[in-house]
């Protein structure tokens, strides 16, 4: 018998992300056990959050359902109604975040290890940050339904801190325009641009400084090393991880560079690259993942200033470090300290 599509060797999701969904189908007086089999889910699989799950059997399940139901809203209405706690462990990341931003942009910086092929980015194009969701596989043909669930969900992380009135300004959508996008955009609570590149939730600066009810530092590390550990690319992450350390331990001197985390790391420049590349880092990303990290931290901390910041981060001048995180956070770094006090 032929193996389906989504057999061992293609994309895998943490089965949180399925939490709910059996009695959600059912609620609809769908045949739960016709639409799983037919996807080629265990049912099994649904009852063990960090059990993995077939992305393009999950996203089959979600079309399946919407078309046997006659309801272009299905998953529509499965994420607005997804509580963050109920995603596992990514959800508890973003919930023990110190405030909005900070859960968009560990949940996007952690999404990889919860879902496969997926590219998942916080990114600022004045006058909006742009939370990004978007599946890589093409083989996955049914993802409209994901793409609203998910950010759907990902709506919900903020409505936890900012209350449940909070919409974004504008959401993005790969899919063609639905007859069902009045209830889309009824649902947000903002205008959607159909047929975009990706899918995202763009929001304004100042529509994401609700601090979180249960932020938690200590919880959020532990949390971050345990999807690391139990979610996926867990071989793959130790060399980021280690190219990462070293540069963590070396950006003050300002001499951090590819050839001197080979040598930190024992292995040939080229092959540190190569084995960057497979699990799709590459060393000036994580650079500068390591100074848009340690600088929002460290600014937050107020105790130093930020030209002290600047030449912690391994910056020659504080004009580099502020013009590079105002790139990244769309205002300067004095305006984001009296914006996110928390």
């Amino acid at each position: 018998m032929a193996a389906p599509a989504h057999a061992a060797g293609t994309p895998k999701l943490l089965s949180a992300a399925a939490t709910g969904l059996a009695s959600f189908i059912e609620s609809r007086r769908l045949c739960l056990d016709a639409i799983l089999g037919q996807a080629g889910i265990d049912p099994a699989s649904l009852a063990d959050p960090v059990a993995p799950l077939s992305l393009d059997g999950y996203c089959t399940v979600l079309d399946l359902a919407a078309r046997r139901s006659g309801d272009d809203n299905f998953g529509l209405a499965y994420g607005q109604q997804f509580l963050p706690s109920q995603l596992g462990l990514i959800g508890y990341i973003a919930l023990s975040s110190d405030n909005a931003l900070h859960a968009a942009e560990t949940l996007a910086s952690h999404f990889r290890y919860h879902q496969q092929e997926t590219t998942t980015a916080l990114t600022f194009a004045n006058p909006f940050y742009h939370l990004t969701y978007r599946i890589e596989d093409a083989r996955i043909a049914h993802r409209d339904q994901d793409a609203v669930l998910t950010l759907g969900m990902f709506c919900n992380v903020f409505r936890h801190c900012s209350g449940p009135d909070w919409c974004p300004d504008e959401v993005h959508l790969e899919q063609a325009r639905t007859e069902n996008w009045r209830s889309i955009e009824a649902a947000f609570g903002a205008p959607v641009r159909f047929e975009s590149r990706t899918n995202a939730l763009l929001f304004r600066p100042e529509r994401a400084v609700a601090p979180m009810p249960q932020a938690d530092p200590t919880l959020l590390r532990l949390l971050c090393h345990n999807i690391k550990s139990l979610g996926f690319l867990k071989s793959a992450q130790s060399i980021a991880a280690k190219a990462e350390d070293y540069i963590r331990e070396n950006i003050a001197s300002g001499s951090v560079s590819l050839d001197g985390a080979g040598r930190a790391l024992r292995m040939p420049s080229r092959m540190l690259q190569r084995r960057l590349v497979e699990e799709q880092a590459s060393f000036a990303d994580l650079v500068e993942q390591v100074r848009r990290a340690e600088g929002r931290r460290t600014l937050l901390e107020g105790k130093l200033d930020v030209a002290q910041i600047a030449y912690s981060l391994g910056y020659s001048e504080p004009s580099a470090f502020v013009r590079a995180f105002s790139r990244w956070y769309g205002v300067s770094p004095l305006r984001f300290r009296k914006m996110h006090r928390i």
